[in-house]
């Protein structure tokens, strides 16, 4: 079948300029049955019709296990579409139980991945998160209160732990591609797809994220019809913002490194004084988790204070970051555990 034009045409100019997917490797591509991951797999099956990027496909399902016999008809569903696109499946099967948190799933689903990538020698795996996903993803840490690397969402390409993840429909455009996209793709190549099984997760996480995707991201659709394109370019920002950031904190924490250990870290007080607050706030928290401490824990009042203290001129200052961390402004800043 002839690849239509469009949707096509868009993710390959927008793999082109952003190189967002290696050349000539072999992949994982993670395919649920939903709606998302069936079109990711069409456009990718599509691209690899041409000599450019010569991918080496294998078709990769997790079956969570969570709905007993719809879980098995997505793994067939799956590998029937695998055999007709002439590709390698493979299949790993979970068993979390209908209970599961989206956490748990998450978790689950991305070791099953790895193992997957590992066994089969791909250089990673490639899913269907798309512009919706993203705007979903930002509301979500905005209402559980986050920084500028939490506005920044998921990210085109990302390591978590070993396995390599990639993005393709995310920023295709600027802001991605969306849902309604996909779908109104995929019913234009006359292509089916079943119900995706972890847009019902339970848990508190899966319930606030079911209530973002179904009451609020739409209730801001409504009120503004670009909402779920400027949530994609917010983030897009962020991811820059935060390299520049990240650029900064490296050296301005190398500069004031007088002493770093497992257990203690030694800062130059008039290094961090000289400082953007927000970057010596960074180059703090940096340090308390070289130590042991989290960031959770040291959180964003805890660091404003040491930070606070760190730009008065008082010495003999010491401020508990929790997990029996502290930061202790003297003639320098120390941080240290125990």
């Amino acid at each position: 079948m002839a690849a239509p034009r469009g949707l096509v045409q868009r993710v390959d100019q927008e793999l082109h300029r952003r190189e967002v997917l290696p050349r000539g490797v072999r992949l994982v591509v993670a395919v649920s049955g939903g709606a998302d991951s069936v079109a990711l797999l069409r456009l990718m099956a599509f691209l690899n019709g041409s000599a450019h990027w010569n991918w080496r496909l294998v078709v990769g399902h997790v079956d969570h296990g969570m709905r007993g016999r719809e879980s098995a008809a997505d793994a067939r569903f799956v590998a029937r579409l695998a055999r007709d696109l002439g590709l390698p499946f493979a299949l790993a099967k979970l068993r979390l139980g209908k209970h599961a948190s989206e956490a748990e799933a998450r978790e689950g689903r991305l070791r099953a991945l790895e193992a997957m990538v590992r066994a089969r020698r791909c250089a990673g795996v490639v899913m269907g998160h798309h512009a919706d996903d993203q705007a979903e993803t930002v509301l979500l840490r905005i209402l559980r209160g986050c920084g500028i690397a939490g506005l920044g969402g998921m990210r085109a390409v990302e390591t978590v732990g070993r396995l390599r993840i990639y993005r393709p429909l995310l920023g295709v455009g600027g802001a991605g591609v969306t849902r309604a996209e996909l779908r109104a793709w995929l019913e234009q190549i006359g292509q089916t797809w079943r119900e995706d099984a972890t847009n019902a997760i339970g848990g508190d996480d899966g319930y606030l994220r079911n209530r973002v995707r179904a009451e609020l991201l739409p209730r801001m659709q409504a009120l503004a019809p670009g909402a779920v394109g400027a949530m994609g370019r917010l983030a897009l920002l962020a991811q820059g913002a935060e390299e520049v950031i990240e650029r900064r904190v490296a050296e301005v924490l190398a500069a004031a490194v007088v002493e770093r250990s497992a257990r203690r870290v030694v800062l130059r007080r008039e290094i961090l004084r000289a400082a953007a607050p927000l970057i010596c706030g960074e180059v703090l928290r940096h340090a308390v988790e070289t130590v042991g401490g989290s960031r959770e824990t040291a959180d964003f009042e805890r660091i404003g204070e040491a930070v606070r203290g760190v730009r008065k001129r008082a010495g003999g200052l010491i401020f508990e970051m929790g997990r029996g961390v502290r930061v202790s402004v003297g003639r320098d800043v120390q941080v240290s555990r125990g």
